[in-house]
């Protein structure tokens, strides 16, 4: 494979890192001692970016968006990931939402693009996640509505969201091939946040969402019946690629905090940089921090060029997450007693990737689809 980064692309990372540097930095020692953002808080520095440029990048230019690439959106999301927030930049619909029909558009797809609505996607149940078969969620037709009923559970950004993309069975004997998708207001009747669900990691804590007697008419039935694997398949996989994006930033700003710790710590009379355990922790997380830089971008470059990228999806998350795991650890090991504290991100920064290899899929699920992919019909027997 060859390719380069074009100009343009190298441009519009200059301005990000500009962005992360006047907007989000300063903001970083508030977000480490308070674990998050606020809605207002992150609804200001959305209007920043917005003011800066940034917004809708990866909308197609025919809706009014800027039409980036794969490519280009991945060096984004790395540059922009060295700061703690898991900041997102806004305009950028769910994949799902361009299933949308006319009416759908107005109502949905277009008001994201323009910054007048926000939107999460409810995928996982207590009972499915990678395994969509699992799904127990079920909508019944009743004359030309819907009756939604069921649990979606780690859903992320509900309390932005004004509407709700949720998988449902419409066909239960069918599991994963008979499911279909719909768009659900907040404060639809039947329809509640049940819980918000306390995690180890910072800005994250999803919700649980509760599903009973959801009544909704047939213009909220996103795309075809039945539908839903499809469409659940793409948004996995597109998530899958930009997560990978997020840990080369992570691992990033994690190094180069380690190399200037290491460069003015002093044990014994001697830097810590002149240690070879050190030296080694150090040379390692680069090496493997660029060996996934290489597997993320070939992922977006086939992504971009129209060729399949699945695999290439898989194995980039797999080994990115892995990568930045490792490479968290090391640097936190490096800052010693201080890593372990607020008062750096790197322990922040290790307790996300953490989230990361389960999100979108376990690493586990990831090397088995890997594998199945490889072997073909004999690892089916």
């Amino acid at each position: 494979m060859d390719f380069e980064i074009p100009d343009e692309y190298q441009q519009l990372v200059d301005v990000v890192r500009r962005f992360r540097e006047k907007e989000l930095m300063p903001l970083e020692h508030h977000f480490l001692t308070q674990g998050r953002f606020t809605v207002e808080e992150r609804n200001a520095i959305d209007e920043k970016a917005r003011n800066a440029g940034l917004w809708a990048l990866e909308a197609p230019t025919e809706l009014g968006g800027q039409g980036l690439g794969q490519l280009g959106m991945c060096l984004v999301l790395a540059e922009l990931w060295k700061h703690p927030a898991m900041y997102a930049l806004g305009g950028n619909p769910e994949p799902a939402l361009y299933a949308c029909n006319e009416d759908q558009r107005k109502r949905y797809l277009l008001p994201i693009i323009e910054g007048e609505r926000k939107s999460c996607y409810a995928f996982t149940e207590p009972d499915a996640g990678s395994d969509m078969g699992g799904m127990r969620m079920t909508a019944t037709k009743d004359g030309d509505d819907w009756v939604l009923n069921g649990t979606k559970t780690f859903i992320s950004k509900v309390d932005f969201a004004d509407f709700v993309i949720v998988f449902a069975l419409t066909e239960p004997k069918l599991r994963s091939h008979g499911m279909s998708v719909f768009l659900v207001d907040m404060g639809t009747p039947g329809f509640s946040v049940s819980r918000e669900i306390p995690t180890m990691g910072d800005d994250w804590d999803p919700c649980e969402l509760s599903f009973v007697d959801c009544r909704i008419s047939d213009a909220q039935r996103l795309g075809e019946l039945g539908e839903g694997k499809r469409l659940g398949a793409e948004q996995l996989s597109h998530g899958r690629l930009k997560i990978a994006a997020y840990q080369l930033g992570i691992a990033e700003r994690c190094i180069e905090i380690a190399i200037d710790w290491a460069r003015e710590r002093v044990t014994w009379g001697k830097k810590l940089a002149t240690r070879q355990g050190i030296q080694f922790m150090i040379a390692d997380s680069k090496v493997e921090l660029e060996a996934a830089r290489m597997l993320v971008y070939r992922a977006a470059w086939k992504t971009d060029a129209g060729m399949e990228h699945s695999q290439d999806d898989f194995i980039a998350k797999l080994y990115a997450t892995e990568m930045a795991q490792r490479v968290t650890d090391r640097c936190l090991q490096i800052l010693g007693g201080i890593g372990y504290t607020s008062e750096t991100p790197v322990q922040s920064f290790y307790r996300q990737v953490r989230l990361w290899r389960i999100g979108h899929g376990t690493a586990e699920i990831h090397r088995w689809m890997i594998a199945r992919d490889l072997l073909g019909p004999a690892a089916r027997d």
